[in-house]
């Protein structure tokens, strides 16, 4: 059931995760999503039965859905092996995306959206296409420094200074 379940998400994640990620990527990139199972559902009451003595030795089930992996390409490269930092980060950030949207599909409501030094491992390109993307949710940003926050200026937004241990509000003027 797990398996089954987890193929099914995959299928209605992936063409939203692949267009987000074309969005970030201002259409450079098309990112593949697909879906590894450790085993197959026929397969499994086999394979853990035939297993069973090693995973006694081991202590660990090494069959099942808890093994399973999700693999992304961009370009049909591996990204987990061969991509850049910066198509890691926006793979991760396309996920979230994609997230994010099936949670307002789904629930009617968005989540906030928490994003830790995100925008350093970004080209100026993909930090306002991430930005423009998330410019209507609640997002907590941090960074480290101005020079990397292309935010655009709004009377909604608000900047938070850390320093020396003190929090202090800046105005965009």
């Amino acid at each position: 059931m797990i398996i089954k379940r987890r193929r099914a998400f995959v299928e209605e994640l992936r063409p939203v995760v692949e267009e987000k990620h074309e969005l970030l990527s201002g259409g450079s990139e098309h990112l593949r999503l697909s879906y590894l199972p450790n085993v197959t559902e026929e397969a499994y009451a086999d394979k853990l039965a035939s297993g069973l003595e090693r995973d006694i030795i081991l202590r660990a089930t090494e069959t099942g859905p808890h093994r399973d992996d999700i693999d992304f390409s961009v370009n049909d490269v591996s990204v987990r092996m061969f991509g850049s930092q910066g198509q890691q980060r926006t793979t991760a950030l396309s996920l979230k995306l994609a997230e994010i949207a099936l949670v307002i599909k789904k629930r009617g409501e968005a989540p906030i959206l928490l994003l830790d030094d995100v925008l350093s491992e970004l080209d100026r390109s993909r930090q306002q296409q991430l930005l423009s993307e998330i410019r209507n949710l609640q997002t907590i940003v941090t960074c480290t420094g101005m020079e990397e926050f292309v935010m655009q200026r709004s009377s909604e937004n608000s900047i938070y200074y850390v320093l020396d241990g003190s929090v202090e509000q800046k105005s965009f003027e």
